[in-house]
């Protein structure tokens, strides 16, 4: 019993072997194939792109060759390169010679459709439409650890399509329901419609057709405003570089039912210099600005609040002493005028000022001298004394500089009683003038003994007329 037991056991075991065994063996077994993809047109001057597609199982390592003719392609560059492989490509006469290999410790290889390696050429510019262009693929190994595949091909080409054309004309152009002029021409780019398009929200038709079948037209503008438009058709020909625009002008008349705006009114005015005064409102339309004497011009720009009325122009102004009127007229669609007034006002120029202190001064002085000749009697020397005066200017200064000095002086004669002195600027005060007689000190003093004396003299007679009476 126990050795019929050891015998199914055993195999078992040993089927299970054979069946890794088999399984081992089918999946090391190699398989691959090769293809080119290029594109399916090609004109001269092109850059053309070829694939080398990669499909199989197992793949470590591509030994290949590609061939061209070089008067037809130009070899520039690769790129695109499968990852975790390292490709290495070398030229000579037209072939080009591939080393492919898996980089990645054996853990990469193909086992399905993959590019391999992208092959970039430059078509050359002396191709003739229909020209065929061939590239040539040769595997001469594809190998896996342990087996390789020798001797496998593949190839692409393509005939050279005609150059693309540059053809941007249009071959008729015109505006359903409308005359254009002038009678169109491929040469001629600018037209107009006769007479004002009748108002309408709708865009207008316009039928452009192109003379190349595959240049593209667009057309831009045909949905029209009141007033001028212009509708644009630009022609881009086959080529995706040649452009040419013709251009449609219309007027479309105004909406017979519009009522066109009234509103004149600025909705800001600026000054380069100093400030606004008062502050800026639509409906206040007077103001003032003050700047320094050494601003010589200010410029003064403003906005409409309706954009369709037409806003005053900008205002350079150069600018006078004292005030300077700036007007700025704001016109509605309408007609309606509002007008701006903006007084600029140039302060003056102080620097320049008069530094007169305005008044002549009059440094001179009435001098009376009186003489005491010993006894009680005062004996006015007017006739005899002379009034003296002293010397007085006037000195006007402009800018910090004398310009004048006047210079008066007068002395009366002491001879000549009839002699009165000349009137002049300063402010002399006449000798005669009782209110401005001035007395020594010592007189002052003379007169006070006197009334002493004098009231002494009088108490002592009336003390005696007392006594005698008595």
């Amino acid at each position: 019993m126990k050795r019929n037991l050891l015998k199914i056991v055993s195999s078992i075991i040993l089927t299970g072997i054979f069946v890794c065994l088999l399984s081992a063996l089918s999946s090391a077994e190699l398989k691959a194939s090769f293809s080119l993809k290029g594109p399916t047109t090609v004109r001269a001057g092109d850059t053309v792109t070829i694939q080398i597609k990669a499909d199989g199982e197992g793949i470590l390592g591509i030994r290949a060759e590609i061939t061209y003719d070089k008067s037809q392609l130009i070899y520039s560059t690769s790129s695109g390169v499968l990852s975790k492989w390292k490709v290495e490509i070398t030229e000579e006469n037209g072939k080009l010679s591939i080393w492919a290999e898996e980089n990645n410790d054996f853990k990469s290889p193909i086992n399905s459709s993959v590019t391999l390696v992208k092959l970039n050429f430059k078509a050359s510019e002396k191709l003739k439409t229909d020209d065929k262009i061939s590239v040539k693929l040769k595997v001469l190994e594809a190998s896996s650890t342990e087996d390789s595949i020798e001797n496998l091909s593949a190839s692409y080409s393509v005939n050279v399509s005609r150059p693309l054309s540059d053809n941007c004309d249009l071959a008729s152009l015109s505006v359903e329901g409308y005359t254009v002029s002038p009678q169109f021409s491929a040469s001629v780019t600018d037209y107009e419609i006769e007479g004002e398009v009748a108002y309408t929200s709708a865009p207008l038709k316009i039928n452009a057709k192109a003379k190349d079948g595959e240049a593209d037209v667009e057309i831009s503008g045909s949905r029209l405003s009141v007033g001028e438009n212009t509708i644009r058709i630009k022609v881009t020909a086959e080529d995706g570089v040649t452009v040419k625009t013709y251009r449609i002008k219309a007027v479309m008349a105004q909406d017979p039912d519009y009522v066109p705006s009234s509103d004149s009114t600025l909705s800001q005015i600026n000054v380069s210099e100093g400030r606004l005064s008062p502050a800026f409102s639509p409906s206040v339309h007077n103001y003032i600005v003050y700047v320094p004497y050494e601003i010589t011009s200010v410029t003064v720009t403003s906005s409409a609040t309706d954009s369709r009325a037409v806003p005053p122009e900008t205002v350079e102004a150069e600018l006078l002493p004292d005030d300077n009127e700036i007007r700025l007229v704001c016109t509605a669609e309408d007609g309606t005028e509002s007008i701006y007034t903006v007084h600029v006002m140039r302060m003056p120029d102080y620097s320049a000022a008069d530094t007169d202190t305005g008044a002549d001064t009059d440094t001179g002085t009435d001098t009376e001298e009186y003489t005491d000749t010993g006894s009680d009697t005062e004996t006015e020397t007017e006739d005899t004394a002379a009034d003296t005066f002293s010397e007085t200017s006037d000195t006007e200064t402009v800018n910090g500089d004398e310009t004048a000095e006047v210079t008066t002086s007068e002395e009366p004669s002491a001879n000549d009683p009839d002699t009165e002195p000349e009137e002049s600027d300063t402010d002399i005060k006449e000798p005669g003038d009782n209110k401005n007689r001035m007395f020594p000190l010592w007189a002052l003093f003379v007169a006070a003994a006197a009334g002493l004396v004098l009231g002494g003299a009088v108490s002592i007679l009336v003390f005696n007329f007392s006594n005698e009476r008595k």
